[in-house]
């Protein structure tokens, strides 16, 4: 730099803070804005493959993601640890790949190497899928640990814990004619009522749903998440009707128990109530107040519990109680 009174200006940045990240694009994960950027080309392919079919649907602020690449060592490190305080959330792998978000500032930023992106279903499900549906579980909804499927227009959330069947019973209702909005995580808008927005575009499967649905072979992606063999299917690739959202007309607690009949029982609101809240994980004292409002609302749709031996007992119970026990 020439002229009399120019400074030069060193290279000094050894926090990273104005890393050069060159590709950035705007995505629409549930339907709300999210600007992702990043030194690597992978990150963005990455961001298409969880996000690229979202179309606008809410006009809110975007959230921002950083995401930033270095070469590190070789190999996917283990599933991160998730820590939080107050507005700030941290997932943390090891020295090379770790995360955090910031909820008032909406912004989340990701350390990661290569090898890490490279392994992608890894990479979304771990950093970017965590990161911005953390921020947004704070921001915009809560979310359940349910399915959600329709029938005739009426939302039914298959509510329960993590291998009790919920993406094959939810996958077992759209193959006979449901609609499919969401296979283990459905959110419930903060402020609107008994409505749920989902993830449509896709399942997610223990390893051996190809074995109990043929037509699911040759579609999936496979990898272990969480501990539990996972493969993934793209709903584009099935003969099944999709929706990005539904009103919950009715709750569904699902207990699976292999050998025995099928029975559908009313519980009180009270149990709903008690047990949603009970099992929703706990954030900034600020957000939970507003996301027990929404349980609690959610909770006004009649509830039921269902005992079932395989799903092919459970679907008539399910479609009787949606055509002839009727809604509230």
């Amino acid at each position: 730099m020439s002229g009399a009174n120019a400074v030069e200006t060193l290279a000094n940045d050894p926090l990273l803070y104005r890393a050069p990240l060159p590709y950035a694009a705007r995505f629409y994960p549930l339907g709300f804005p999210a600007d992702v950027a990043s030194n690597s080309r992978e990150v963005l392919d990455a961001a298409r493959q969880s996000w690229g079919v979202y179309a606008p649907q809410f006009d809110t602020p975007p959230l921002r993601l950083h995401v930033i690449v270095s070469e590190g060592g070789a190999g996917t490190p283990p599933d991160p640890v998730l820590r939080g305080q107050r507005h700030l959330l941290s997932w943390v792998c090891d020295q090379e790949n770790f995360s955090f978000c910031d909820r008032l500032q909406r912004f989340g930023c990701c350390f990661v190497t290569r090898a890490t992106v490279a392994d992608q279903v890894f990479f979304r499900w771990h950093f970017l899928e965590a990161i911005i549906f953390m921020l947004q579980e704070q921001i915009f909804y809560t979310s359940l640990h349910a399915a959600c499927v329709a029938l005739d227009g009426a939302g039914v959330l298959l509510y329960g814990d993590s291998g009790v069947g919920k993406s094959t019973l939810a996958y077992a209702c759209a193959r006979r004619g449901w609609t499919y909005i969401s296979d283990d995580g459905s959110s419930v808008l903060l402020g609107g009522g008994r409505t749920v927005i989902g993830e449509p575009h896709h399942f997610r499967f223990r390893a051996e749903a190809p074995e109990i649905f043929p037509e699911l072979r040759g579609l999936t992606v496979g990898r272990q998440l969480d501990r539990k063999p996972t493969i993934e299917v793209r709903t584009a690739d099935l003969p099944i009707r999709t929706a990005r959202e539904c009103r919950v007309d009715h709750i569904v607690f699902v207990d699976r128990r292999p050998g025995s009949g099928a029975s559908l029982t009313r519980i009180s609101r009270e149990e709903v109530q008690e047990r949603m809240l009970r099992e929703m994980p706990m954030l900034d004292e600020e957000v939970d107040v507003r996301r027990t409002e929404a349980i609690v609302s959610i909770s006004e749709a009649p509830a039921y519990k269902l005992c079932y031996g395989s799903f092919e007992e459970a679907l008539p119970l399910l479609e009787q109680m949606v055509r002839i026990w009727g809604t509230a």
